[in-house]
């Protein structure tokens, strides 16, 4: 399609006035991410100053407990007695609560010292880590270690326990305080002892040990800096181009003056294409701006950031990054063009605007994901390669090959949404506000695939905020309840009452033939064990370290819970409520609207996506799509409720056991890859497709 330029010149300009004259598109696309950076900086060191004096000048009241408390006062007296020989002296003094442990709650006390045998300690220590789900007797975790060094001690050595509040800052600060002078104390009697045993030297001569980082102290602000800097920059991107991208758009629908423009000789692609450039402009402001405020206030020492942080961004590294930024904000308002274009008025694109924030930030968190280097397939996915490629840019280590791939992706995956939104908004439907489609006039189960996709961001989005605020702080079985019956349960039976749905219809609640139940039996072992190799795939590609691994088999899996408990919760729960909610009300709402591929590859993505858990997305979404599949097949939901429960009673089973299935022979897994397609086979063979979608090759729709 041929562009007037001529014509999208003066619409440009035209919007681009317009939006000049708004104030709150002005301070939200322009004063906030200009001053936000600097504020941010300064407010940060003066906040961390103020905190170092007021935790320097503090005097941290104590308290002290246990079966041992005199020898552990005798104990403090001699750390007094060396500490009031430093300039710093001895900050710290006794109370004697009645409650020493109360009076850390009510903030009386900064923490107390809890003296105790060795064999007391580590029992404590133990019960400790079994309630929080973290056997003593595996792993390599620093609680770990300790509880088996205390084992080891004789059972009638003294121990002494600082006691504080990790949430306090001066509580922490002053238990770090004191054990640094216990162990010094500790250090200074045992030179002592030596000493006086006629030990030739001193003590602190004997193998001393010293640490050297080999990273300038330019790089390690750069890592600091790097992890923050582009979610900031998406932040300001999806914010301050959002306020551009509803208004010429949506708020142009709902206010009417779209109308009058279609009315000109502009035609509709100069439309988009002047708007595009307008969101576009509006972006690459924004990213300017954060790159000058990059040099200015921290390159040039503008704001007191820190030698070391000069030293990170010095004009071409900024210059640099500007650069790999152009393609983002391009591609940003692609995207923010789409939402606004898809909605239909100011709070419908607002309604929008929340989960596709939430979803645009997540690959620009890519640089807080330890050991990914950009010399592996994340170089491929747009925005998470440029995180990673900032991070090592400002830690010091340029990789010039990779670089330039990581520009030409993300520019290709911008020009492509750039090219793919001027077709989808040139369409009558979506750029036409007058244009009302018959299901909006009869509403109900006739309007419900126009809104399933809202419905979904909303509820993705409620899972996030749930599982940023609970997950790892309430017990497991909780977090099943609120997310399972909750979330999922209640919000797919609040769809089918907005928009009356049938529920035998919406949640394909239809009998099978016999022989898939045996298909189902056989495919969902095989199915687990290929998804197992998927996930193996994907680790060649995007590694997940072995400690995030171990730490979800233990939140998945917690000792204190008993197994007969856990076995039904993550069985049969998940394999109603989630399969009502995707291969139900979800794979409902898009039948019509897409292919059967399409819609089995979409609903098992958006199955994966709702785990929120990334390292878990490629294999969560790939047993999606098998269920998915199971259900178009046979058009009933009822053989991937039951795929779903064996699959993950399996799991637990094994991992119960300890049967590691991450460790077998790969000619396992391709029998396993055999069995399942066999599986298909037989569903195949015995299909009753799912009712009105898009005939299958060969087959009668009924």
């Amino acid at each position: 399609m041929r562009l007037h330029w001529d014509i999208v010149r003066a619409l440009f300009r035209t919007e681009l006035r317009m939006m000049l004259r708004d104030r709150r598109t002005v301070v939200m696309s322009i004063v906030l991410p200009a001053i936000v950076l600097p504020l941010m900086l300064t407010a940060s060191r003066r906040m961390e100053a103020r905190r170092e004096r007021r935790l320097a000048d503090t005097v941290y009241t104590y308290a002290v407990t246990g079966v041992r408390a005199e020898e552990a006062r005798r104990v403090l007296a001699a750390v007094r007695a060396e500490r009031e020989k430093t300039p710093e002296g001895f900050k710290f003094t006794d109370a004697a609560p009645a409650d020493a442990a109360r009076a850390l709650e009510a903030k009386d006390i900064f923490f107390y010292v809890d003296a105790t045998t060795a064999a007391e300690a580590a029992a404590r220590l133990r019960d400790t880590l079994v309630r929080e789900g973290r056997p003593s007797g595996a792993g390599n975790t620093g609680d770990a270690t300790e509880a088996r060094r205390l084992a080891a001690l004789p059972p009638d050595v003294t121990v002494l326990t600082v006691v504080f509040r990790g949430d306090r800052d001066d509580s922490e600060e002053g238990a770090r305080r004191l054990r640094q002078a216990l162990t010094d104390t500790r250090r200074a009697e045992r030179g002592l002892v030596l000493a006086r045993r006629g030990f030739p030297i001193d003590a602190k001569e004997v193998a001393p040990v010293e640490s050297a980082s080999l990273a300038s102290a330019g790089q390690v602000a750069g890592l600091w800096l790097s992890r923050l800097l582009t979610p900031l920059l998406l932040m300001f991107l999806f914010t301050g181009g959002a306020v551009v991208a509803i208004d010429t758009l949506a708020g142009e629908k709902e206010r009417g003056t779209l109308e009058t423009l279609l009315t000109t000789a502009a035609g509709r692609a100069e439309i988009v294409a002047a708007k595009h450039l307008l969101i576009l402009a509006v972006g690459l402001v924004i990213t300017l701006i954060q790159v000058t405020n990059l040099v200015v206030y921290v390159g040039f020492r503008v704001v007191p950031a820190g030698a070391s942080f000069s030293a990170a961004v010095p004009p071409p590294i900024a210059l640099l990054l500007l650069l790999l930024f152009l393609p983002v904000a391009a591609l940003g308002a692609s995207v923010l063009l789409l939402v606004s274009g898809y909605a239909r008025s100011y709070k419908e694109a607002q309604l929008y605007f929340f989960p596709v924030f939430l979803l645009g930030m997540l690959p620009g968190l890519a640089a807080f994901l330890p050991g990914l280097s950009l010399r592996s397939a994340i170089v491929l996915v747009p925005i998470a390669n440029v995180s990673v490629a900032v991070k090592e840019i400002l830690v010091g280590s340029i990789d010039w090959p990779f670089i330039a791939i990581t520009w030409m992706v993300t520019a290709g995956a911008a020009l492509w949404a750039g090219r793919a939104v001027a077709r989808a908004l040139s369409t009558e439907r979506l750029i036409v506000p007058a244009h009302v489609e018959a299901a909006e006039l009869l509403g109900g189960p006739a309007l419900f695939p126009r809104h399933v996709a809202r419905w979904f961001m909303i509820l993705w989005a409620v899972v996030l905020i749930v599982a940023l605020n609970t997950e790892g702080r309430i017990d497991i079985r909780a977090q099943l309840l609120v997310n399972l019956i909750g979330i999922m349960l209640g919000g797919s039976l609040l769809m089918i009452w907005r928009y009356r749905l049938p529920v035998r219809e919406a949640l394909a609640l239809r009998p099978v033939p016999p022989a898939v139940w045996i298909a189902v039996v056989a495919g969902a072992p095989a199915g687990l064990l290929t998804g197992i190799a998927v996930f193996r795939l994907a680790n060649l590609l995007f590694p997940v370290p072995a400690r995030v691994l171990e730490s979800f088999s233990q939140y998945i899996i917690p000792p204190d819970i008993p197994f007969w408990q856990l076995l039904p919760m993550m069985t049969v729960l998940p394999g109603v409520c989630e399969e009502m909610t995707f291969r139900g009300v979800l794979l409902h709402g898009l039948h019509r609207r897409l292919h059967p591929a399409a819609v089995a590859l979409v609903v098992g993505l958006t199955f994966g996506l709702f785990h929120v858990s990334l390292f878990r997305l490629v294999p969560t979404a790939y047993l999606g799509v098998l269920f998915a599949a199971a259900t178009l097949i046979t058009g009933s939901i009822f053989p991937a409720m039951l795929w779903h429960a064996l699959n993950n009673g399996i799991s637990l089973v094994a991992g119960h056991y300890e049967i590691s299935l991450a460790s077998l022979e790969p000619v396992t897994y391709l029998a396993s890859a055999a069995i399942l397609a066999a599986s298909f086979w037989i569903m195949w063979r015995n299909r009753n497709p799912y009712p009105g979608l898009r005939p299958w090759q060969g087959t009668t729709v009924q």
